[in-house]
């Protein structure tokens, strides 16, 4: 929820100080009443104290209120002197003013408050400065010990995160960009330290209104639209505001206008690939369902929700895949619905190819890739790759649930004669986690290790494909061999380790800093490669290619919880934001 108005333009306010003592006698100070813990020492206590109007908020919400500072702070750095007062005519009364109060302790969404509240007396104005503050926060400093104060920051913050920036008005700030700890740190220890320093490295910059899914945007402050977008990277300039606290977190109430600078800006198309060259892509394509063999085929179980959406969607999706140039191109997330015409893959096959200057074709299964709602699939060049050997799908267990079963084929790069084969997989993710009466509750549950729910079956889930790649599944025995997709997994994870061990050559581009997605902030790759060591010699560039996870979600295909006018103003049939994760690609020259 978005849930602050602020009325005012700048609490540097021309200083008409008055004696506190001529607004009449308090019982408590502002640091008293908040105290050094999250929770009020004088919770449902009835208090009188003094302060300065920072700010009317909750305007526009159930809840209209002041924030308070205190005229005369007790220098205490493990006391807040901010407090909102909670007062149905909260709008009457002006920045800068001091006022005397009474009303009784109480933790609205965690913020302390004063509710039922009167105000005794009003008795002029004090001019009020920000707080200097620089993120990271120290290890002895605290969000709590300002809250409901106004603080600023001079240097510069990246965005770290917009998800919620359509439904409610806010993107989460930070000063670098958060890495998910166990992309760049071991599980366990090292991991859970990596989170406790990151939480002091971020702030959520809110709206500073109640009500949900604002037109116009709020940010950036030049406008958003499908051209213009906000990345994540971008640099935030001049961030100050009010410390507010709810049952979310710690966020900025703006006092004043950020300045938004392009700081990452959208990647140009891989480069052609070479006629000596193979290139490999893997991509999610979000859940890409049309709906083809059900009695109502909108909504569809996963995906678009309408015949625009779908169209809306597929032609992101054709952009994307067509400018990947890949000779071959495992897609994971596709509907469960045959190959046949008419179904998600065929429906997106001859969709790619009438707008790709290279014909593809599809990789078809004998038997049905299990009983899951998504599947993976193959497309490849026929004019640059020939499909060799037999397919083969792994539908045995542990692939018979939470896993999509590992689909492999092998095929001949005409312009080398190199034969290769390629094991695309998508395993549990980390969502979803297990009851606790389930039977594997325990191992599989989340261990606080930085792993999250359904390691152990991840875990096992990798072991049987390596168990089942030994077979030579495809019957055709090469050196060459990729194992590639969405692993559910991040860098240092055990699934990717116990591959390692196995002898598989992680590709990557830049061990510290690769991600194919975003999460709550923090990028990491889910989305994998690994090669044989024989094909690893011949890798000549492995890229992710960030056309997705670093854009707002407002700019995918769907229509929900937007305006007419966003409706049109945030899409724009191109690559950016066709999908939820970034494609990755290696290009080997042979």
């Amino acid at each position: 929820m978005r849930i602050i108005a602020l009325g005012f333009i700048s609490l540097c306010l021309a200083a008409c100080q008055q004696p506190p003592s001529a607004c009449g006698e308090t019982t408590h100070s502002i640091a008293q009443v908040q105290g050094t813990a999250e929770i009020s020492p004088l919770l449902g206590q009835r208090v009188t104290l003094q302060g300065v109007v920072l700010a009317p908020v909750y305007l526009d919400g159930p809840m209209p209120g002041l924030m308070l500072q205190s005229v005369e702070p007790d220098n205490d750095p493990q006391t807040a002197e901010g407090i909102l007062l909670s007062l149905a005519d909260a709008a009457n009364y002006q920045v800068g003013q001091i006022l005397t109060v009474q009303g009784t302790v109480a933790e609205i969404e965690q913020q302390t408050s004063l509710v039922d509240a009167t105000v005794l007396n009003t008795c002029g104005q004090s001019s009020t400065q920000p707080i200097a503050l620089s993120l990271p926060l120290a290890a002895e400093q605290s969000w709590e010990a300002y809250e409901g104060m106004w603080v600023a920051f001079s240097q510069p913050l990246l965005v770290a995160d917009t998800y919620p920036l359509g439904r409610y008005g806010e993107i989460l700030l930070a000063n670098e960009r958060l890495m998910v700890p166990t992309q760049v740190v071991s599980p366990g220890e090292a991991a859970a330290k990596l989170a406790e320093q990151q939480n002091r490295q971020e702030i959520w910059l809110d709206d500073g209104h109640w009500q949900q899914n604002p037109d116009p945007l709020p940010y950036p402050n030049n406008g958003l639209s499908a051209n213009s977008t906000l990345r994540i990277g971008d640099q935030v300039l001049d961030v100050a505001g009010i410390v507010h606290q709810d049952e979310r977190g710690y966020r900025i109430l703006p006092t004043s206008p950020a300045k938004f600078v392009s700081a990452n800006p959208r990647p140009a198309v891989p480069t052609p690939v070479q006629q000596n060259e193979l290139r490999i892509a893997s991509y999610n394509v979000l859940n890409f369902f049309n709906g083809h063999g059900q009695d109502k085929p909108f909504p569809t179980r996963r995906g678009a929700r309408s015949p625009a959406e779908l169209a809306r969607q597929q032609a992101k999706l054709v952009e994307a895949l067509v400018a990947l140039d890949a000779d071959i191109i495992g897609l994971l997330e596709l509907e469960n619905n045959g190959y046949d015409e008419g179904s998600a893959i065929a429906t997106l096959l001859a969709a790619v190819n009438e707008r790709s200057a290279s014909p593809y074709s599809m990789i078809t299964t004998a038997v049905a890739p299990g009983s899951d709602a998504i599947k993976v699939g193959m497309f490849y060049r026929s004019e640059r790759i020939e499909a060799i050997g037999q397919t083969a799908v792994n539908t045995a267990a542990p692939f018979t649930r939470l896993h999509r079963p590992p689909l492999a084929q092998s095929f001949r790069h005409l312009a080398s004669n190199q034969q290769l084969t390629l094991a695309l997989g998508h395993l549990k993710s980390k969502g979803s986690c297990p009851r606790a009466n389930a039977s594997d509750y325990a191992l599989q549950k989340d261990q606080a290790d930085g792993q999250a729910c359904w390691n152990a079956a991840r875990v096992e889930a990798v072991t049987a494909l390596q168990q089942w790649l030994t077979t030579t599944p495809t019957g055709i025995a090469t050196s060459y061999q990729v194992v590639l997709g969405d692993l559910n997994a991040y860098r240092f994870e055990d699934p990717i380790t116990y591959l390692e061990q196995q002898g598989w050559q992680y590709l990557d581009e830049n061990k510290d800093a690769s991600y194919s997605f975003v999460f709550r902030g923090r990028a990491g790759s889910l989305d994998h490669m690994l090669a044989s060591p024989a094909l690893a010699q011949q890798l000549s560039h492995f890229q992710h290619w960030p056309i997705n996870a670093d854009e707002p979600v407002l700019l995918d295909y769907s229509l929900r919880f937007k305006s007419a006018a966003q409706q049109q103003q945030l899409y724009a049939p191109t690559p950016y934001r066709s999908s939820d994760h970034d494609p990755i690609i290696a290009t080997f020259r042979f």
